[in-house]
Order: C-alpha cells, then sequence, then structure tokens
C-alpha cells in the first residue's frame, strides 16, 4: 500500500488500541461506574475507538478500491494508446513504403521523362505525409495564440479558399449562417489553427464528392457555443468505420485510391480538442456525410 493507504489503516488501528488500552488501565485500576447501567465506565474509551474505526473503515475501503479502479484505468489506456501507436507505426510503414518502392522501380534503369513524373509525384507524396504529420505535433503541443474571433468572417474565408480546390467549381457549395435578429457570437481561440481546420474539413468535403454533389456549411449558437456543421451528399463510410477516420493515417474503403494521407480529421480534432470543444462525424455510406464542430465561445478553459 501507499503512504495515503498506511494512514488510514493506521487511523482505523490505532483508535480500538489505543482505546482498548485505556479502557484495560482504567478496569485493572479498579474504575467505577457505568454506562447504559450495565457496562463498566472503564471501557467507554474501548468502546469510542471501536465507533471511531468503524467510522473510517468505509473510508478506507472506498480508497483501496478506487486506487484499484485507478490502477485498471491507467493499464487499460496505455494498452489502448500502445495498440492505437502500433497501428499508426504499421500504416506509417505502408505509406511510406509504397511511394519508395515506386522511386525504386522508377530509378531501376535511366529513368525516362514519365518516370521522372512519378519519382517528382512520389517525392511530393512523401514530403506531404511528413508535413501532415510534423503539423499534428505542433497542434498538440505549441502555445495556442488567442484572440477573438468573428466565426462568420473565419467560415466565410475557409470558403473562399476551397473554392479555388480542385473540383470544386463541380459542387454545389451553399453557405447558411444567422445573420439575424443575431449573428454567431465572437469566440476567443487561435484564429490559423481554427482556419486549418476548417479548410481541412472543407477540402474532405470536395475531395469525397463528386460532381454535381452538395456542399452545405451551417453554423447556429448553442447555449455558450458555436456550432459549425460541414455537410456533404459525398460517398460517405460505413458504421463501422466512423472511428477508424479519426486515428492518424487511418483511411475508409471509400477513401481508397483518392490521393491523402488521412491525416486530415485527426488534426481537426487535436485543433478542436486543444480549444476544448468536440469535433463529431455522421456519415451514411453512399448518402454523404457531416462534420460537426462545437467551440466554446470563452475558448479553452473558459478564457475570455
Amino acid at each position: 500500500m501507499n503512504g495515503t493507504l498506511r494512514l488510514l489503516a493506521a487511523a482505523v488501528v490505532v483508535p480500538v488500541v489505543l482505546g482498548l488500552s485505556i479502557s484495560v488501565i482504567w478496569w485493572a485500576s479498579g474504575g467505577e461506574g457505568t454506562f447504559y447501567t450495565t457496562v463498566p465506565l472503564a471501557w467507554l474509551p474501548a468502546v469510542l475507538g471501536l465507533l471511531i474505526a468503524l467510522w473510517l473503515l468505509p473510508v478506507l475501503v472506498t480508497a483501496i478500491l478506487m486506487r484499484r479502479h485507478g490502477e485498471q484505468v491507467r493499464r487499460r489506456t496505455l494498452s489502448e494508446q500502445t495498440a492505437s501507436r502500433r497501428r499508426l507505426l504499421s500504416r506509417l510503414d505502408h505509406e511510406i513504403k509504397n511511394p519508395i518502392q515506386g522511386i525504386r522501380a522508377a530509378l531501376a534503369d535511366e529513368p525516362s521523362e514519365r518516370q521522372r513524373a512519378s519519382i517528382d509525384a512520389q517525392s511530393r507524396r512523401l514530403t506531404s505525409l511528413l508535413s501532415d504529420l510534423r503539423k499534428i505535433g505542433e497542434v498538440e503541443h505549441t502555445e495556442l495564440e488567442l484572440t477573438t474571433i468573428d466565426p462568420t468572417a473565419l467560415v466565410e474565408e475557409a470558403v473562399a479558399t476551397i473554392t479555388e480546390a480542385p473540383g470544386a467549381e463541380q459542387r454545389r457549395l451553399t453557405v447558411s449562417l444567422p445573420t439575424a435578429p443575431r449573428p454567431l457570437p465572437s469566440l476567443v481561440g487561435d484564429e490559423d489553427l481554427l482556419f486549418l481546420a476548417l479548410v481541412n474539413v472543407l477540402t474532405n468535403a470536395v475531395k469525397y464528392s463528386r460532381d454535381g454533389d452538395a456542399i452545405e456549411v451551417r453554423g447556429r449558437t448553442v447555449d455558450e457555443t458555436v456550432v459549425l456543421e460541414i455537410a456533404d451528399t459525398g460517398r460517405g463510410i460505413t458504421a463501422e468505420e466512423l472511428e477508424l477516420v479519426w486515428e492518424e493515417l487511418g483511411r475508409a474503403q471509400e477513401a481508397r485510391g483518392i490521393e491523402g494521407s488521412g491525416l486530415g480529421l485527426p488534426m481537426v480534432r487535436a485543433i478542436i480538442e486543444r480549444h476544448g470543444g468536440t469535433a463529431r462525424l455522421d456519415s451514411w455510406h453512399g448518402e454523404g456525410s457531416t462534420v460537426t464542430l462545437t467551440l466554446p465561445v470563452a475558448g479553452p478553459h473558459g478564457r475570455h
């Protein structure tokens, strides 16, 4: 047992031993009188010590159970983290091995113009992958530069940026943000990171939808939070793969064959959670998806 549990154990034992010792000495020295008419008064300290011990015993038992529960939670968390990192390393090995093999194949002979283009494409894929991994590390550990942000202006800027992405012109993109009687309230956050999160979600909506599909950006206020929804009528994913896409390098079956690293949504979640918010994905295979970003107006840890 650790120091706290030893202290509690002593707190249970000491009153009983001390009370019993006092009672024995008192009784042996000829203590007189009774309480409750029949019990010798000399035994009162022993009874009080027992009562104190009985009062402290539940505290001791609760502490032991909480300690055991804490150890179980820590072991389970460590096991989950280990499994998650193993999956990441396995996916990373796969993602890096493919472009390297492509480069080696192109270099086997004197490279032609087509092979040089393949080498360049594979090199850019590796560079993009490593860049995204570095961004996630920075998001998780660098200090936030908090300012007061107008979420309406932030969304409009992100939408204007995404309209230049390949395929965006073939999508039906609409934005629906409240203007009357009250627009979205200002919120506290790191503007650059929140902009990056929105662009990533919008990029996915364009990438995993088809020509003519709809992409809707909606916003509303719920209690003390700003809720932003990016919905599309694209490919969607199965219910079994919903959690997979939040894992680093995790990609749904529908995303296979589409260029991407599988780091976009994990980065989005990391950014939103660092702001004290939540990121949720609802998807219906073959029908489309909705990403919901919920951000507290007061910012991380309730800062104003």
